[in-house]
């Protein structure tokens, strides 16, 4: 691996203990999710900063808010980093509530949705209102794989104000290309919307999608399943070189195997894939020469990319469990 993607991957194996130390009680795949997003603005993992973070939480929500639910321990990073934490919480405690006006049903996907609003806040009436609407179109045309988790996907859409005569078109080009391979699924369906927000040709960039997958899978990874499709098509509207992108993908999940923590008994193979090639997609995003306008446009789209996949496994598994 080249020595930044070293760098990165070790940052990341180090943030997770450290988070692991202050939220116990989250899963590991909550805690690799953290590490993921302060490796998205290179930050080291800060104990005071996160234990801050989770204090002004637990002052300034109830015992069964949903702000203490699945989402706490990747918003106690993001609020206890910034000077103005409580102004924070409290814009993403506002957008909340909104959300729900605008039709949103209230769900552990809700909260990091509000967070994402944070940043446009004053306007946030009309986001979470176009929002809405934009989840009604995904709803229209895939009613069965369209669930809570798509919230994230809606309010990015409209706080990069999408049009949808546009937007929806590339999507469903893109998801009438990929289902051919990867079937109607959950990751398909947060692929093309991947494309979607792009700017370059759907149909060309679902290709590239597909031959990155088999790409990652002919350097040694022959894992079966798809939570890194959506990763996938993030790397490949960076308009990656695909060989190079499956190598650094497969020596960081094989670094990774050989670390405590992400071994197979505790962390599975397609997991483990999904955080390699997070990382690979952050290595990318950084790499990258963009606007400044774009690089923020492909931050957020890359971390709504990683808690909406994350997220979605846990509470899939949560459900699971309970059968």
């Amino acid at each position: 691996m080249q020595s930044v993607t070293v760098r990165r991957t070790e940052q990341f194996i180090e943030n997770r203990k450290r988070i692991e130390r202050t939220f116990r009680m989250s899963t590991p795949q909550v805690h690799c999710l953290c590490a993921l997003l302060l490796g998205l603005d290179d930050r080291d993992a800060d104990l005071a900063s996160i234990r801050r973070g989770k204090k002004i939480l637990k002052k300034n929500t109830g015992v069964f808010s949903a702000f203490r639910g699945l989402g706490m321990a990747p918003a106690a990073i993001k609020l206890g980093e910034r000077s103005d934490g409580e102004r924070r919480l409290n814009f993403a405690k506002d957008n909340q509530r909104k959300l729900k006006a605008a039709g949103f049903a209230p769900t552990d996907y809700l909260c990091p949705a509000a967070f994402l609003m944070a940043k446009c806040h004053d306007r946030a009436d009309a986001v979470a209102n176009a929002a809405h609407g934009h989840y009604l179109e995904m709803r229209h045309a895939h009613r069965i794989l369209t669930g809570g988790e798509d919230v994230m996907f809606a309010v990015l859409f409209a706080m990069y104000d999408a049009d949808k005569t546009v937007l929806f078109p590339r999507a469903d080009a893109a998801m009438e290309l990929l289902s051919v391979r990867f079937g109607r699924t959950n990751a398909a369906q947060m692929a093309s919307f991947a494309i979607a927000i792009s700017e370059q040709e759907p149909d060309a960039l679902a290709l590239k999608t597909e031959r990155l997958y088999d790409a990652v899978r002919e350097a040694g990874e022959k894992n079966r399943e798809m939570l890194d499709l959506p990763l996938l098509a993030f790397l490949a509207s960076l308009d990656v070189d695909e060989t190079e992108t499956a190598k650094t993908v497969t020596e960081i999940s094989a670094f990774l195997r050989e670390q405590k923590g992400f071994s197979p008994m505790r962390i599975g193979r397609s997991q483990r894939l999904f955080y390699a090639t997070s990382l690979a997609a952050i290595d990318a995003l950084h790499a990258a020469t963009l606007s400044p306008s774009e690089a923020a446009k492909k931050r957020d789209l890359l971390q709504t990319i990683m808690m909406s996949g994350i997220l979605l496994f846990v509470v899939a598994s949560m459900a699971a469990a309970t059968h």
